[in-house]
């Protein structure tokens, strides 16, 4: 569990330095051909909220969905303690 923890976590910060390596281009390409339009805030809100929930979920700070949780439902389908 450890090991797959890492690794979701090492995902997340690969999303994050693709989120901002991207939007640095993205935003030399706006202020080079329409500078009078920051057009690039757009995909930098949506892929922000993909990016926040994919931190929410890497580092389970949505207390009814962490691991406790993943527990707990497969102690109550299979009627015993794990």
């Amino acid at each position: 569990m450890a090991f797959a923890k890492v690794r979701r976590i090492k995902k997340f910060y690969l999303h994050l330095i693709q989120y901002v390596v991207v939007l640095c281009v993205l935003t030399v390409i706006n202020l080079l051909t329409n500078p009078g339009y920051f057009w690039v805030i757009w995909p930098a809100l949506g892929w922000g909220i993909a990016l926040a929930s994919h931190a929410l979920k890497t580092f389970e700070l949505i207390p009814f969905l962490n691991a406790d949780w993943e527990k707990k439902q497969v102690e109550n389908h299979l009627g015993r303690k794990l």
